[in-house]
């Protein structure tokens, strides 16, 4: 059995281990005829641990324990507890990512021992649903708040009629720039990809050394975050048991070619994936070898890490470039919900928890703080003063966290996840090595990503369209 770990989140996603077994992916795919036995959580990193946050419960309150791994959100939990005297909810603390899930579908599985309410990704949480572990949030009132949402959040947690997770955090994605190295070089923040390809080969041709940016093929969900932004969305899936992947489409190919003719002129790396071999990828931008890094809105707070004085408050996290001038299209990397599983035994009270925990602007209003650095998709907090005056050292001094990504969040589009992301993150690592080899061209890692894909969907039992 082999194992796989991977650093895939920033902000309350640093150190995201994604530890994924054999027997677990099949699970977590969600497969719609057989679902095959999976792991047992036994080792340290799935183990939990609960805070403090029952001391404030009042004698008789209806308990909820709830799982997550944000750092620094049991303050909330704390408050909704002060305010809630009829409810006591219990935080257990989880390693990110499968440190949570395999446990969490032993128990699910088990019919024992599963939290009310815990911390599930956009792109995982279809598997969940498939399974019918997710309990329908509408009777309990989960509608009212539909329209403090940014669409494309909503529509993640929805399906039809039902709704079944809330919304929480999201990754709006921008430009990381050097701004001192862009002053240098004559760089302006490009309005347009046309742009940062002239950029790119401009800057390479100017000095080898150094790349406006790199191609991270390795990282799925990155790649679909660009592609995303593109028009470019390879998957369609609405609950049954039909499911759509197009990675050779004319969009999907016309994103393939541009960066493909970037990386063969040499105009842009394709070296490292920051989140499979972060020390050289993050060493690059700091060191100047890349001067930008296409990201998540709590990417800089990520690289932050890893910043010295090469590069401390040289950076700006500025808005994408687009695909047709004036236009305002966004993508999105990362970001939780918070479902209520079947199992409960007190769906309504978890229910009030997790509308609480996305929905209010007392949660909110400490969850967009350190430790926690959540960026919001609940519109009242993306208007906030909040989002524009929130730094961190790295950047440069007076610019703004997450000023440029608030403003770009609501040009998101809507899109569905498959349910079987599982398979698509822990294969498209192994797909691409031969692209970083120099081996395979974008346009040909798509075709092998859409000839697997649509072969393993068939193999669970999707009727799949190309």
């Amino acid at each position: 059995m082999t194992t796989r770990i991977e650093r895939l989140r920033s902000g309350h996603r640093r150190l995201r281990l994604r530890v994924v077994s054999g027997a677990s992916v099949a699970l977590m795919v969600g497969t719609l005829m057989t679902v095959s036995p999976i792991m047992s959580a036994t080792s340290s990193a799935a183990a939990g641990y609960s805070t403090n946050t029952t001391s404030y419960c009042k004698s008789g309150a209806t308990p909820v324990t709830f799982w997550a791994w944000v750092p620094g959100i049991y303050r909330a939990v704390d408050v909704f507890n002060q305010t809630h005297p009829s409810i006591c909810v219990d935080y257990v603390t989880k390693v990110g990512g499968s440190g949570e899930y395999i446990p969490l579908l032993d128990a699910l599985k088990a019919n024992s021992g599963a939290p009310d309410v815990a911390e599930i990704e956009y792109d995982v949480l279809p598997s969940f649903e498939v399974l019918h572990y997710t309990t329908n949030l509408v009777p309990y009132g989960a509608n009212k708040y539909k329209s403090d949402f940014v669409n494309w959040a909503w529509s993640e947690v929805a399906q039809g009629s039902a709704v079944y997770a809330m919304p929480d955090d999201g990754g709006s994605t921008g430009l990381l720039y050097n701004a001192v190295l862009f002053k240098k070089y004559g760089i302006t923040l490009p309005t347009t990809w046309a742009q940062y390809a002239s950029d790119a080969v401009a800057l390479h041709k100017a000095n080898p050394k150094v790349f406006l940016g790199d191609f991270a093929a390795g990282d799925g969900q990155w790649v679909l975050s660009l592609m995303q932004q593109a028009g470019a969305w390879p998957f369609v899936w609405n609950g049954g048991s039909k499911v759509t992947i197009d990675f050779t489409g004319p969009k999907q190919q016309a994103f393939a070619n541009y960066w493909q003719t970037l990386v063969s002129e040499g105009a842009v790396d394709h070296a490292n994936d920051p989140f499979t071999s972060s020390s050289p990828f993050f060493e690059g931008l700091n060191s100047g070898t890349y001067l930008t890094w296409p990201t998540s809105a709590w990417g800089p707070s990520y690289f932050a890490s890893y910043v010295t004085s090469k590069s401390a408050g040289d950076w700006i996290q500025g808005t994408f470039p687009q695909w047709t001038a004036g236009a305002n299209a966004d993508g999105n990397w990362g970001g939780s919900t918070y479902p209520v599983f079947s199992q409960s035994k007190h769906p309504a009270q978890a229910a009030e928890f997790a509308e609480w925990l996305t929905a209010s602007p007392t949660a909110w209003n400490l969850l967009v703080t350190p430790p926690s650095l959540l960026f919001p998709t609940y519109k009242p907090e993306l208007a906030a003063p909040a989002m524009s005056s929130l730094t961190i050292p790295m950047l440069v001094k007076g610019t703004s966290l997450f000023g440029a990504p608030a403003k770009s969040a609501p040009g998101i589009p809507t899109i569905t996840w498959p349910p079987f992301m599982t398979y698509y993150l822990n294969s498209t690592t192994a797909w691409a090595s031969k692209f970083f080899a120099g081996k395979q061209t974008i346009p040909q890692y798509f075709q092998l990503l859409q000839s697997n894909m649509v072969s393993y969907a068939k193999a669970q039992g999707f009727s799949v369209t190309t």
